[in-house]
């Protein structure tokens, strides 16, 4: 299984298949959070705790309890997570180079009142928007 593959068909679930992980001596390193669900669950809720009214509103950001099913947020989420595996054994800058360069700017883009939460809360998915219009490229123009 490719690393970085889902293997769902609609955007409104996430797999929850632990990734491979190479075996001892083979050079890669164990993963301590199993995919993107479990590093957003089991560590990201806990580093960026913010304050949400009763309601479920926030004013100072945007969250929805939803995030899986934003598929710009999967995918984002999912680089940030990557990136923490990556760094978190660096002994020196690891942690630091991983928040100045991955989670402070990811996590701002996701916060962001016309980000790709626009329209939800911390507790409910009320998506808006669309994809993209496009016009299909020129035929041969990639090839």
């Amino acid at each position: 299984m490719d690393i970085g593959a889902r293997r769902t068909s609609s955007h409104d679930d996430i797999d929850d298949e632990p990734l491979e992980e190479a075996a001892p001596g083979e050079g890669e390193r164990e993963l301590v959070y199993a995919n993107v669900a479990e590093f957003v669950t089991e560590h990201l809720s806990y580093q960026y705790r913010r304050d949400i009214d009763p309601a479920g509103r926030s004013t100072m950001f945007t969250w929805c309890a939803q995030w899986w099913r934003h598929e710009e947020a999967v995918s984002r989420l999912t680089g940030l997570w990557r990136a923490w595996e990556n760094l978190r054994t660096d002994p020196t800058t690891g942690l630091a180079v991983w928040w100045r360069d991955y989670a402070d700017p990811t996590m701002r883009t996701l916060f962001d009142e016309k980000g790709p939460f626009h329209g939800c809360t911390p507790r409910t998915h009320s998506p808006k928007g669309i994809p993209l219009p496009l016009d299909p490229p020129p035929a041969g123009l990639f090839e």
